[in-house]
């Protein structure tokens, strides 16, 4: 509590000194974490290989400059659509090799289109340039959820809908949702890996 009383304070001076700048007026700001905080699912520390959803759920808080009033959008959306959402705010179109889309839609009461959601945990995978081998993958689906660790290949699945506890695994039960979900995370990392392999060849 009190952590979080002290990140509660340095941001409200943060805004308080834009504000004794003036540069409230033409600023975005973005609030958002790197991932939540677990005391269940057998966490003992801060981090680890599971994605239930105390983990993987953060807040994303944005506010322009000309918004005084804020609303709750519940779409389904990725850290990676951050970066995209900030150069469209700013009016700079987007490169094509960047991964995630822009929010502006639903900041601005429209709609996108549904899509499957990823995250990942490679703690325990070799340092970046290497074949993604081992670690956790969890995908998002409509009411559904995906947990698959690489190296155990094991699979846990959740309807967040019906079970928002992650308490009930149903990938023997509902095999066809599972699998369907499990060869997107395969597909998924089939083409990082294919790109690793290809950048080692070209020494990049």
């Amino acid at each position: 509590d009190e952590f979080i009383r002290y990140c509660d304070n340095e941001f409200e001076n943060f805004m308080k000194n834009l504000a004794n700048i003036n540069k409230l007026q033409n600023t975005v700001i973005i609030l958002s974490l790197d991932h939540g905080e677990s005391f269940e699912h057998n966490y003992r520390a801060h981090g680890g290989a599971h994605l239930y959803e105390q983990v993987t759920s953060i807040p994303l808080i944005i506010k322009e400059p000309d918004r005084t009033e804020g609303r709750i959008i519940n779409d389904l959306t990725e850290q990676i659509d951050i970066p995209p959402t900030i150069l469209d705010l700013a009016g700079i179109p987007a490169p094509s090799w960047m991964e995630g889309r822009s929010l502006l839609p639903l900041m601005r009461g429209g709609k996108l289109l549904s899509k499957p959601a990823f995250s990942m945990n490679f703690e325990k995978n070799p340092s970046l340039g290497h074949e993604i081998t081992r670690g956790t993958v969890a995908v998002w689906e409509d009411d559904y959820k995906l947990i698959h660790y690489l190296e155990e290949k094991e699979s846990l699945l959740f309807n967040l809908k019906q079970d928002p506890d992650e308490l009930n695994n149903l990938f023997e039960k509902e095999p066809e949702v599972g699998q369907r979900l499990l060869t997107l995370i395969q597909k998924n990392i089939k083409e990082a890996n294919e790109r690793i392999k290809g950048n080692k060849l070209t020494g990049k």
